[in-house]
């Protein structure tokens, strides 16, 4: 301090004085806090301020000038910009705050009118004259007299304590209007001076007036600033404004040249490539669904404020949560909210490597039940909700739909086999990749860039696997044990008396015969095999180019052969003309057959030997109870345990037997499908076993009779549909997740090899599976990835890897967990534990922990995100995001799968479940649990006609499943998936009969199973008079298709006054009525609330 300069001497005032020094605003000085920049600044307790007499002791401190015990807002700045210290206390004495300096008037800030209300400015701060006021603003440096000086020459610079007031002057460089002190115009027509007032209360900022402080400052500071400046050190994005412009020269300076905490300074933006190396894309106009990029400020907010507005509202400080919250008692479940997407998976800046549109996984592939992942463990238990996902690796291409795209080439990390994705990052000047699982930065191939083979250079921003969060890649021979395997289909019929006595022989094979043409046989390597059983088993053979077939009886069933191991796996398309032959006999073979034994268990031993090492699929199609080898059942009885706790027993298999073989099966790439005709009892829980363990499927017809035409119909169409399926052959399945998860239990049709990975000997399309996940260790990076790798061989015999990648955001804030919250993944999930442990454990168990994990997610809402967290309440409060979760849970209790009574039989309870393990969310979700109900006799004009621009017809406005929504003058189409029912009123019209089945009245229409008729004239146009029958079948074919055509419904009529059964049975699926097994909607929200208050969670 010894070499600067004293300061010149101050210029005289009109009074012979010295001039006042102009006190700048708080905040301005080096080391400032931005907080301090708008606090209002204390102003003085009377009007004229007067010397202490000699002696006194000091004022008291003033609890907002800084002094006393906090530290002073002037600390750290140069000592011109400091107040002048007041008299030097008596030793041993504190001393206090110097005394206020007069003020000319009740003079406000600019920072104080842009936050909303007038603040006064510290006595002694200079103010511009009348005349400058509202002029041009020329913000200009202090004077160069304005430097730092030691202690000693600002005591001397203390005006006296009579100094006269000078008008205020503005003085700081950041101020509009403000001049150089030598040119201070004095004005005679000055206002006279004002007292101030007595009292002066200290407002509070809140986080918006904060807001507009910043902003109003940053308008003032850099008026003519609109472009985003790009981080020193990074190249600007091709194409914008700044390529060539010189970085700013402080990258943690803010508005006014000062650090703001909680800021963002180090964006992430593309790394820049070396010389020779292909240039990242543009970043700009390319938006992300859910992705935002870099975006200008919002009004009122500026960029240096995101940090602080974000922690504001962790604090609770930021938007209303009641925004977000549904109350839920006195209404019905708004139905619309199921169709619509899950909440947005909103990504950091910059999180892919290129900003594709297709970065973000599709829900059909794959979903989670959060898409914003808290960081720690235990906040994920404090919320209670279930963390995990529900995926469906083999999705079946719809119509309409874009290709997964395919790559050739495969680039894995080389520490944890991760798949390179969109969401890797270039570094080294793109010559190497980060992992973004693991971190191991790993070497970029040569043809990411350079085609050997026609030695062209590549762009590999345009490559599909960082453009795709689904792709799929071409296998080499690396990824083969043996040659890709062909489809193997075998065919186990019972042939038994009572399969005769239903028709399935002759139905089977006629079915199949109809499928040929449909089964995949793309490279005509498909071979088939039929195996008939009764009390012995049946084998056929068929040599290329005869049409005759040749049966050969086995009825050594305690050691099974194969009586021609070479002749018995046909070629579909060398042996077509004798297995057609073959198939159109199969009813007329065993029509006479009185066997009432079924050596299954004979049969698939000898069908495992038939296929060997080669592997297949084995079809296992029973009408009747297997009775003979070491797979027969005991008949139980199931009559009296219906309703009870024995129930569960009913529901476990007898024996081990096909568990165990499932298990031999599934290593040698043999899968099992099950289909059951008829009411027998036939033991489906111990036979299903094949098909859950094995990836497999299972069918339950319990109405079918060949005499039935429509059940007949459904049965053919379905099962031809089931076998032209392109399934996945000899496939694995493994979940990869980011450091800190871990995989904790998976739910589905497989086997389980090893903690992650599932084998899948075929892997059926649509098929869905389930898994829980866990935070072992806390997340410390804002993106989490999990990504699935289903390895499978084509129905056409190329070996591929189906790779799709999901990123969340994680979050230390337990309300953007709730709100972030996928209701349709959730019930999803929940439904296939609860069956998972009915199978286990009890149905009542089940029942209980369902309901139990939905009250314990109602609770955690209510104790952690509203303001009601403890307390008995009157209403029911949950996110919007959660609105439909009680109406899900209750929708699971009432489902066949864990519905409660005597009426439901294992064998269709066992069905249900598997249906419930399979299918996707949203198929699962809906129609599955929760029906769709529609008002057929007041359609809109638009409803079932194709859309204009999409061609997709369009669905009439969907009802409540209630009672209430039934009218007795109406005709309601009520559809699960399964089945469909025609609600007729007792009142309906005659005309809407006439127009929907071409019948005089309701009182011609008979009740029960029917086909639905097709009045058009078979151009895609209806009939004249016909209208409605034509919209009807349309809409019918709509909702068939958003099942992707699993099942083919029979129609069912149920009229107001008809047969008990038929309505009983439709009026389980109005899942918000109240029935023997569970209450009404507006019941179960009750019982909610009252044990949320009472804290029975």
């Amino acid at each position: 301090m010894s070499n600067i300069p004293p300061p010149p001497p101050p210029p005289a005032n009109s009074q012979g004085g010295p001039a006042r020094t102009a006190t700048p605003p708080v905040g301005f000085g080096p080391g400032s806090s931005p907080l301090a920049q708008v606090r209002p600044h204390p102003v003085s307790r009377t009007a004229t301020p007067t010397a202490p007499p000699s002696g006194a002791s000091p004022a008291p401190a003033d609890p907002h000038a800084g002094g006393g015990g906090g530290r002073s807002p002037f600390a750290g700045q140069p000592a011109p910009y400091r107040p002048s210290p007041g008299p030097a206390a008596p030793q041993g004495v504190r001393p206090g705050p110097p005394p206020h300096p007069p003020m000319a008037g009740r003079v406000t800030s600019p920072l104080a009118h842009s936050a909303g209300y007038a603040a006064p400015l510290p006595a002694g701060t200079l103010v511009p004259p009348p005349g400058n006021i509202g002029g041009p603003q020329r913000p200009m440096a202090p004077p160069a007299h304005y430097q730092p000086q030691p202690q000693q020459q600002q005591q001397q610079q203390q005006p006296p304590a009579n100094y006269p007031p000078q008008q205020p002057y503005a003085q700081h460089s950041n101020y509009p209007g403000a001049v150089p002190s030598s040119a201070r115009p004095q004005h005679a027509m000055s206002p006279p001076p004002q007292p101030a007032p007595a009292v002066s209360s200290r407002r509070r900022l809140y986080p918006e007036q904060m807001g507009s402080a910043y902003s109003a400052q940053q308008q003032q500071q850099q008026p003519q600033q609109q472009t985003q400046l790009t981080p020193p050190g990074l190249p600007p994005p091709p194409g914008s404004a700044q390529q060539g412009a010189q970085p700013a020269a402080d990258q943690n300076a803010g508005p006014g040249g000062f650090f703001v905490p909680g800021a963002s300074q180090t964006p992430l933006v593309p790394n820049a490539a070396a010389p020779g190396m292909p240039s990242a894309p543009p970043t700009s106009n390319m938006m992300a669904p859910g992705y935002p990029a870099l975006q200008q400020p919002a009004p009122g907010q500026v960029p240096q404020m995101a940090g602080i507005a974000q922690q504001f509202s962790q604090m609770g400080l930021g938007p209303n949560p009641q925004e977000y919250q549904i109350a839920l008692l006195g209404g019905q479940p708004q139905l619309a909210a199921l169709e619509e997407e899950p909440p947005v998976i909103k990504l950091p800046p910059n999180a892919a490597c290129v900003p594709s549109p297709h970065i973000i996984c599709p829900p059909k592939h794959k979903r989670s039940t959060l898409n914003a992942v808290p960081k720690t463990d235990k906040l994920l238990k404090k919320t209670k909700l279930p963390f995990g996902l529900v995926i469906t690796p083999f999705k079946s291409q719809e119509q309409g739909e874009e290709p997964i795209p395919v790559v050739n080439e495969i680039v894995r990390c080389r520490r944890c086999r991760t798949y390179i994705n969109p969401f890797v990052q270039f570094v080294e000047g793109g010559r190497r990749w980060k992992c973004n699982m693991c971190g191991l930065n790993n070497d970029v191939p040569l043809f990411f860039d350079y085609d050997s083979a026609t030695q062209v250079q590549k762009d590999r921003w345009k490559r599909p696997d960082l453009n795709y969060s689904v792709v799929e890649f071409i296998a080499p021979v690396e990824y083969m044990v043996r040659p890709p395997m062909p489809p193997v289909y075998v065919f186990i019929i019972d042939v038994s008396y009572a399969s005769v006595q239903l028709g399935a022989p002759e139905t089977i094979g006629q079915s199949i015969l109809s499928a040929l043409d449909r089964i995949p046989n793309v490279d005509k390597r498909t071979k088939v095999a039929f195996i008939a059983a009764d009390t012995a088993l049946h084998f056929f053979q068929v040599r290329p180019g005869s049409a005759e077939p040749q049966q050969l009886v086995v009825g050594d069933l305690d050691d099974v052969f194969l009586p021609s191991p070479s002749d018995l796996l046909l070629n579909l398309s060398e042996c077509r003309e004798g297995i057609e032959c073959l198939l159109s006999r199969l009813g007329s073979m065993f029509k006479d057959n009185h066997s009432v034994g079924n050596a299954l268990s004979p049969a698939i031993k000898a069908a495992q030997k038939l296929l060997g090492t080669l592997g297949g699929k084995i079809v296992v199609m029973q009408a009747s109870p297997p009775t003979i080898g070491e797979g027969k059942v005991e008949p139980r009885p199931e009559g009296k345990d219906l309703g009870t706790p024995r129930e569960s027993e009913l529901l476990r298999p007898q024996n081990n037997w096909y568990k165990t073989l499932a298990a031999d099966c599934s290593r040698v790439q043999i899968a099992f499908d099950t289909v059951f005709f008829g009411q027998q009892p036939m033991d489906i829980p111990t036979v299903s076993c094949l098909a859950r363990y094995t990836g497999g499927s299972v069918f339950y017809y319990p109405s079918f009779m060949a005499t039935r035409k429509p059940e007949v119909d459904r049965f053919t169409r379905e099962f031809s549909d089931h076998l032209a399926a392109k399934v996945g052959l000899e496939a694995v399945l493994r979940i990869r997740a980011s450091k800190g998860l871990r995989m904790a239990s998976y739910y589905g049709n497989f086997f389980l090899r090893s903690m992650d990975l599932l084998a899948l000997p075929n892997v059926t399309p649509n098929h869905s599976y389930a898994v829980d996940v866990e935070i072992d260790d806390a997340l410390t990076t804002p993106v989490v990835y999990f990504q699935t790798a289903l390895l499978h061989t084509t129905s056409y015999g190329e070996r591929r890897i189906r790779v799709s990648t999901l990123a969340l955001p994680t979050t230390d804030n337990i309300h953007t967990v709730f709100h972030h919250a996928d209701q349709v993944s959730i019930a999803s999930l929940l439904a296939k534990k609860a069956v998972d442990r009915a199978l286990v454990a009890k149905l009542e168990d089940a029942r209980e922990a369902l309901q139990h994990k939905t009250l314990e997610i109602i609770g955690a809402f209510k104790t952690e995100c509203t303001q009601s967290s403890s307390g008995a309440t009157t209403q029911l409060q949950i996110p919007r995001s959660l609105q439909l979760l009680p109406f899900l849970t209750l929708a699971s209790l009432k489902h066949t799968s864990l519905r409660s009574g005597s009426n439901i039989p294992p064998a269709l309870r066992i069905s249900a479940m598997d249906f419930v393990l399979t299918l996707p969310a949203e198929q699962g979700v809906q129609p599955y649990t929760v029906a769709r109900i529609y008002g057929l006799h007041n359609l809109p004009e638009s409803a079932g006609y194709p859309d204009e621009q999409t061609g997709i017809v369009s669905l009439p406005p969907r009802l409540n499943l209630s009672a209430e929504s039934l009218s007795p003058f109406g005709v309601y189409l009520l559809h699960d998936g399964c089945d469909s029912f025609l609600w007729f009123g007792r009142e309906v019209n005659p005309a809407v009969c006439r127009a929907l089945l071409n019948v005089q009245d309701v009182r011609t229409i008979p009740s029960g199973v029917i086909s639905f008729p097709d009045l058009s004239n078979g151009d895609n146009k209806p009939a004249p008079g016909f209208e409605l029958n034509f919209q009807a079948n349309n809409i019918l074919r709509r909702l068939n298709a958003l099942c992707h055509n699993l099942w083919n419904p029979v129609t069912y009529v149920c009229k107001e006054d008809g047969e008990p059964v038929l309505r009983m049975w439709m009026t389980q699926r109005l899942s918000e009525d109240m029935d023997t097994s569970a209450p009404s909607y507006q019941q179960f929200l009750g019982q909610l609330r009252d044990k949320v208050n009472r804290g029975n969670f």
